[in-house]
């Protein structure tokens, strides 16, 4: 918090003097500047590595930040050609040089530095003796240090401008504020072997008093002024101290501590969304002010930030007594503090009732009763109006009368049907504003309404059939799918039942013959060189041959499960029938031949008579060979 005083020699500080002035007179001295405002630098205190003062739940850095952030936007929003520039725009350290030369740099306008106070109160104990003494301890360098507590009592704004002043008390808000220079990495060599500890010190400073003073001055009343007016502050002054970036600015300069941290209700205030957005709007009433003068233009401004409404402060709402300077009656305070919003309300009352606006000018007077409930003359009119407003209500004519209601039922239909449009009730709306309509004919609201009304109406049902085709082609794609999967199962049964009626029939025709039917003509050709000439056919119905150890050829052309009749009538048309058995099955053949040629050309007789799977085969001593192997043998001539 607040450093002691720390010792230096008197010719050090002659020495500090004459170096500072030597070395800052020409590097400080302010450029002519253009009229008007352009560039404003805004300066959150503190940051990072330095937390400033600390009240129970909230740090000076943050509330300054969050200050410094809405007044900023504030300012782009409604003063589009001023750029704005901060010197951090996070929690991040910033050195006090750095914050001073960000402005120098930028040519700025305007340096407006954001902080907030702290009061303390230095510990009493007694010893063991009963003497009552302050409690102490030693610092880093060894000196003799008072222990602080906080004071909660001191509440309310300052706002500081370049200059020295040794008041009791005065100088420890330069030394609190200067002390952010302690925490840099050579910090004497940065700036000059100045220590923000020391009341000699600020003698070199005090030399300096800087050329914008004035300007700087009159932007802090504006700013005290702004913060009773809207905020509910209590205005602690203009005041002038020896900060290090106020002189080291080469603009009009201001730091703002914007309340005490050690007091609970300020700091709650403080560290409200609320009331960090009351102050920065406070803070932007008075540059725009500031800026108009500067720019010699005289504007009237009727927007939200004029509209704000005033705030009563909470420690004076609640009889807190400021320590600081503050009247000793609260009651008074707060009166004081309300007279200009108690008067306000009186005028605009006052010129309702002139104007007959009784119910306007009753709920002005309710007002003014609230801030004084005291005072007779608020309450004398609010009975007077309440009079006046029953006189009006008498003298309407039934015809008045009847148009009042006429116009309550219409505004209850309008608000009716207005609710149902949000909700999307189309129908229920229409019939609101269709008797609405009826009402008042001439009144051309609830005929545009109804037409909105239609129309969506009919987008909904534009959608819904939309939505009903898409559905209806989903379906019908889903209906063509299934359709499409019972195809290709049909088809696959269907190449199924082929198949297995293809396998059927190749198992039906390996019953039908022992071996796989040979080509009789293709097996012929390869041995047909080596056939005898002549064959001897064996001729017999029923028969065998009559050689059994001859190779003979025969057309196999039926199979019986049964011994067969060679003598039936159906076989009386066949030459030389002869059947075999081959398992459990007989089967029949026809013809008997030597030559291989031969019996293919009877092979083809009995498929032109019908056998159309008549087949040749070869025997050797009755018994079943393969035809390749007869043909070869017979060619051999074995």
């Amino acid at each position: 918090m607040i450093s002691p005083n720390s010792y230096i020699k008197p010719f050090h500080v002659l020495l500090l003097a004459f170096s500072a002035l030597f070395l800052f007179s020409e590097a400080h001295l302010p450029k002519i500047r253009p009229k008007g405002v352009k560039t404003i630098v805004i300066d959150p205190g503190h940051g990072g590595q330095d937390p400033g003062c600390n009240g129970e739940s909230y740090k000076e850095k943050d509330i300054a930040l969050g200050i410094a952030l809405k007044l900023g936007a504030f300012i782009e929003k409604n003063l589009p050609d001023v750029k704005v520039i901060y010197t951090r725009k996070k929690d991040e350290f910033v050195e006090l040089e750095e914050r001073a030369q960000i402005a120098n740099r930028n040519n700025a306008d305007l340096f407006i530095s954001i902080h907030c106070n702290a009061a303390s109160n230095y510990v009493v104990i007694k010893d063991k003796t009963g003497k009552v003494h302050y409690k102490t301890y030693k610092d880093k360098k060894g000196n003799t240090r008072k222990v602080e507590v906080h004071n909660p009592k001191p509440f309310g704004s300052a706002t500081y401008v370049m200059g020295i002043s040794n008041e009791k008390g005065k100088l420890n808000t330069a030394k609190r504020e200067n002390a952010s220079m302690l925490l840099e990495d050579n910090y004497k060599k940065t700036y000059d072997g100045f220590d923000p500890q020391s009341d000699e010190a600020y003698i070199v400073m005090s030399l300096w008093t800087g050329a914008f003073v004035e300007q700087s001055a009159d932007l802090a009343s504006k700013i005290q002024v702004e913060y009773t007016k809207k905020a509910g502050r209590i205005d602690k002054g203009v005041q002038r101290q020896s900060i290090w970036v106020l002189w080291r600015t080469a603009m009009p300069s201001i730091l703002t501590e914007v309340g005490f941290l050690t007091n609970p209700e300020e700091e709650k205030f403080l560290g409200s969304e609320k009331g960090q957005k009351y102050m920065a709007a406070a803070l932007f009433r008075a540059i725009r002010s500031y800026k108009d003068e500067a720019e010699g233009t005289n504007k009237k401004y009727d927007d939200d930030f004029e509209k704000e409404e005033p705030l009563i402060n909470e420690n004076l709402s609640k009889g807190n007594k400021n320590d600081d300077g503050a009247p000793a009656d609260s009651a008074q305070v707060a009166d004081a503090a309300n007279e200009e919003l108690y008067n306000g309300f009186i005028k605009e009352a006052d010129e309702s009732y002139k104007a007959k606006k009784y119910e306007d000018s009753q709920a002005k007077y309710e007002k003014c009763n609230e801030l004084k409930p005291e005072e007779r003359f608020p309450l004398a009119r609010i009975e007077e109006c309440k009079k006046k407003i029953a006189e009006q209500k008498s003298k309407l004519s039934a015809e008045e009368q009847k148009q009042k209601e006429t116009q309550t039922k219409y505004n209850i239909l309008i608000s009716s049907g207005d609710k149902l449009s949000t909700q999307n009730k189309w129908d229920a709306a229409i019939v609101q504003y269709k008797q609405a309509a009826e009402l008042m004919p001439e009144q051309t609201y609830p005929k545009e309404k109804i037409k909105e009304a239609e129309k969506n109406i009919e987008e909904e049902k534009q959608k819904k059939k939309g939505k009903e085709e898409v559905d209806k082609l989903e379906k019908q794609k889903q209906e063509e799918k299934q359709a499409k999967i019972a195809a290709d199962k049909r088809t696959a049964d269907s190449s199924l039942k082929i198949k297995k009626q293809e396998d059927d029939r190749i198992a039906l025709d390996k019953v039908k013959a022992d071996t796989t039917p040979v080509k009789p003509k293709e097996i012929v050709k390869t041995y047909i060189d080596k056939t005898p000439k002549k064959d001897t056919v064996q001729k017999a119905k029923s028969n065998p041959p009559a050689s059994k150890t001859s190779i003979v050829f025969r057309v196999q052309f039926a199979m019986s499960e049964t011994e067969p009749d060679v003598k039936a009538d159906k076989y009386k048309n066949i030459d030389d029938v002869w059947y075999y058995k081959a398992g459990n099955v007989f089967k029949l053949t026809s013809g008997s031949f030597t030559n291989s040629e031969d019996v293919i050309k009877h092979q083809e007789k009995m498929r032109n008579a019908g056998y159309k799977d008549a087949f040749v085969i070869a025997l050797k001593n009755n018994q079943r060979m393969d035809f390749k192997e007869a043909v070869k043998q017979i060619s051999s001539g074995k």
